[in-house]
C-alpha cells in the first residue's frame, strides 16, 4: 500500500471514530481525531478549551459584521485557517486516517485520498451515544439533532460542499451493518487501490 490519506466524516453517534481507529490499527497507520485539537491550539495560539468550544460552530452574520468592522478575524475563521495547515502537515507526513475536521474537503485535491461518510438511523445513533459517550438522551432529547446541525452548519459554512452529500465521498456506509463489516469494506477498498 502506497501513501494513503483516509478521511472519515460522520454523523454524531454513528461510530465513525471507532471505525477510523480500527481501520488505522489494521493498516498500521496513524490515526487523528481528538489529537487535532491540541495541534490546532498550537497552530492558532488559542487554548484547547476555546478550540473545543468553537470547533464545529459557525458565527452568525451579525457577529461577523461586528468583527469585520473592528478588523478582527472571528475565532472560527482562525481555527479553520489553522485546521487547513494542520491537516496538510499531517497528510504530508505519510499514511493516516483523519476523522472529521473537514478533512475530506481540505485535502480533496490530493491524489492519494479516499473519503468516506458514516451514517446510521437516529435510534442506532442514540443507543451508541449512550453506550460510548454516556450521553443521556432522555435528558437531552435533541442532542443528536443539535450535534448534527452544528456539524452541518460548520461544514457548509467553511466548504463549498454539502455535509453528508454522497457525491463528496468515495463511499458512504450505514454503520448499522456492523463496525467490523464497514472496516472490512473500507480496508478492501483502500488496499485494492
Amino acid at each position: 500500500m502506497g501513501n494513503k490519506i483516509i478521511t472519515i466524516s460522520r454523523e454524531y453517534g454513528s461510530g465513525g471514530r471507532q471505525i477510523g481507529q480500527e481501520l488505522a490499527k489494521r493498516l498500521g497507520i496513524d490515526f487523528y481525531d481528538k489529537e487535532i485539537i491540541t495541534m490546532l491550539a498550537q497552530e492558532s495560539g488559542l487554548d484547547e478549551k476555546t478550540i473545543q468550544n468553537w470547533a464545529e460552530k459557525e458565527v452568525s452574520g451579525y457577529f461577523y459584521g461586528i468583527n469585520a468592522a473592528r478588523g478582527i478575524i472571528p475565532i472560527p475563521d482562525r481555527i479553520f485557517g489553522a485546521r487547513r495547515k494542520v491537516l496538510n502537515d499531517i497528510a504530508d507526513k505519510g499514511s493516516c486516517v483523519i476523522v472529521g475536521s473537514c478533512g475530506d474537503y481540505i485535502l480533496k485535491d490530493r491524489d492519494n485520498i479516499k473519503k468516506f461518510f458514516i451514517y446510521a438511523p437516529k435510534e442506532a445513533r442514540a443507543k451508541r451515544a449512550l453506550e460510548v459517550y454516556g450521553d443521556d438522551l432522555a435528558a437531552f432529547p435533541n442532542l443528536i439533532k443539535r450535534k448534527d446541525q452544528e456539524r452541518r452548519d460548520y461544514y457548509n459554512h467553511f466548504t463549498s460542499y454539502k455535509f453528508g452529500d454522497y457525491k463528496n465521498y468515495d463511499a458512504c456506509f450505514n454503520s448499522e451493518m456492523g463496525i467490523d463489516r464497514v472496516v472490512d469494506i473500507i480496508e478492501f477498498m483502500v488496499k485494492d487501490d
